[in-house]
């Protein structure tokens, strides 16, 4: 072994091949697959609108905040590119509008006890099943990327998730397989897209508010370093969050001063 190896150095992409795919909707996605890749929203960012980046695995799986996300064989590791033609300003708030369709593509698979944690974590009672990552990289393009235990066991690698994450086979009987899930989040992207054209955030919110009438205790830490708590009363119309105070008073938090959201034992 030479003496300079990193021995940290990233694994290499390895390109599996590529289809195209065209939804119910009507939308020609072009799906680039991989055996492995360090995060496929990386490559997913030089790619054309409606292009789509599946692993099988992951090295370089990332989350909120750079936070890492384990990305093992068995679960759907999918970046997707969409379009996000003028104003800039329609699309604030798409991360909702992502939200508010994969909750409602889950629904369809007949998960009754799915929702939203604000921002962008798919959860089954009070277990995680998957996350979202939605950056905006260059002028006119959106990259979702989307992380969600299929069959695989992240609490394998990472013991410490154990208690907090399930899987579709966790879940349900028999499971989809990967592909078919893929076409369906794909599905529910290019109508969520259309959507949020037609709607803006208004709709999503209003979706997901109906998710979000059982309020929820949780703990909000805020980018000046407070630390608020409360009950998570869902979000008011500029996608700010609604929060009860211990008197019973009502406040609401900018969205981007939140740090992190957590849920507190009930």
């Amino acid at each position: 072994m030479p003496v300079n190896e990193d021995l940290d150095a990233p694994s290499p992409d390895i390109f599996s091949g590529n289809e195209e795919w065209m939804s119910p909707s009507g939308k020609r996605w072009s799906i680039h697959h991989y055996k492995t890749a360090g995060s496929t929203n990386d490559i997913c960012r030089s790619l054309p609108p409606w292009s789509a980046v599946r692993a099988d695995t992951q090295s370089r799986g990332r989350g909120r905040f750079g936070r890492a996300f384990v990305s093992n064989q068995g679960g759907l590791w999918l970046s997707a590119s969409l379009p996000a033609s003028p104003p800039p300003s329609l699309w604030n708030g798409f991360s909702l509008r992502v939200g508010a369709s994969l909750l409602e593509y889950a629904r369809t698979l007949g998960l009754t006890d799915v929702r939203l944690r604000w921002p962008n974590d798919l959860l089954c009672s009070d277990r995680k099943l998957a996350g979202l990552l939605i950056e905006q990289p260059a002028t006119g393009i959106i990259v979702v990327g989307i992380g969600l235990n299929i069959t695989n066991q992240p609490w394998l690698e990472a013991p410490e998730l154990l208690s907090s994450t399930t899987s579709l086979a966790a879940q349900m009987a028999s499971p989809p397989p990967i592909q078919r899930v893929m076409q369906g989040i794909l599905e529910a992207l290019s109508r969520g897209h259309q959507k949020m054209i037609d709607g803006g955030m208004t709709a999503a919110i209003e979706e997901l508010n109906e998710s979000w009438k059982e309020f929820r205790p949780v703990e909000l830490n805020l980018s000046d370093g407070r630390i608020l708590s409360g009950f998570f009363m869902g979000l008011d119309p500029m996608g700010h969050l609604r929060i009860q105070d211990d008197s019973g008073h009502e406040i609401v938090i900018e969205h981007h001063f939140v740090q992190r959201l957590r849920e507190l034992p009930k």
